[in-house]
């Protein structure tokens, strides 16, 4: 996501601008029907308090104009913290290229904050921002030993228990793969299975999901319980071999049974 330059020019609001948009921001969290800041705070925390009302408000609405009431709110103040850090790494990181980078993970990443004191945004933001200037370093193949902490922020620490929204986009992408491949592969262990004899089947699901004993379901069948074991023993490996063919990519298998 990126600013056009009318949004840039907003980024940079006078101190007249400043209060103006305050009212708008306000007036917007009315629309939406939302908790407003407490108004009894001093001004720097009242600044806080109405960045994480507005995170928070993008949060629980996706509206376009929470997060770009958001963005015009806190980029002077997030960019000169860039600026700050940067100079004191000595490193050669453009500020409003990590700042960008900042806010894509704010856009796409809402659900991970947690609006809990009036200071939560700055505390997010700031765990957020150091991650990308991480990314970053990198990327550029420099030190990546560097400690990123800033003592303005250690009263407002960010919650640990929560993941970086990187991490979280890859635990994701994760979940899903790992739930696509199960699909697969119930998908074709249930072709497989059908593939079996009647009498093969029955005691596969009765000795493998019903847990019944050799003994007890020999004398259903009136067989001995070592020939039932050799019946449950060819079953189960002419299912390993086909479910082998019907998962090896050069097999030419039938299509298999899709599992809802």
């Amino acid at each position: 996501m990126t600013c056009s330059p009318s949004q840039s020019a907003l980024c940079s609001l006078s101190s007249v601008g400043r209060e103006r948009f305050r009212t708008q921001a306000l007036e917007l969290l009315r629309s939406l029907d939302l908790d407003l800041p407490a108004d009894d705070l001093p001004p720097e925390q009242a600044d806080a308090a109405l960045a994480t009302a507005l995170m928070d408000a993008y949060r629980r609405t996706r509206d376009p104009l929470a997060f770009d009431g958001l963005v015009r709110w806190v980029s002077p103040q997030l960019r000169a913290r860039l600026r700050s850090r940067l100079r004191r790494l000595r490193v050669g990181l453009d500020p409003d290229e990590v700042l960008q980078d900042t806010f894509v993970n704010i856009y796409r990443y809402p659900d991970r904050f947690q609006a809990s004191r009036p200071g939560a945004f700055a505390a997010w933001s700031t765990t957020i921002a150091d991650n990308a200037i991480r990314r970053q370093l990198r990327r550029s193949k420099r030190d990546q030993s560097v400690t990123l902490r800033d003592p303005e922020v250690l009263q407002a620490s960010a919650d640990l228990s929560a993941a970086e929204p990187s991490r979280q986009a890859e635990s994701q992408e994760e979940c899903a793969a790992t739930a696509s491949a199960l699909g697969v592969m119930l998908g074709a262990y249930l072709a497989c299975y059908q593939e079996l004899s009647e009498r093969e089947r029955f005691v596969l699901q009765m000795v493998e999901v019903k847990q019944t004993r050799y003994a007890e379901l020999a004398g259903v069948l009136g067989i001995r319980p070592e020939a039932l074991k050799m019946v449950v023993f060819r079953a189960r490996k002419r299912l390993f071999e086909r479910l082998g063919r019907a998962l090896t990519p050069s097999a030419e298998a039938a299509p298999l049974a899709t599992v809802a």
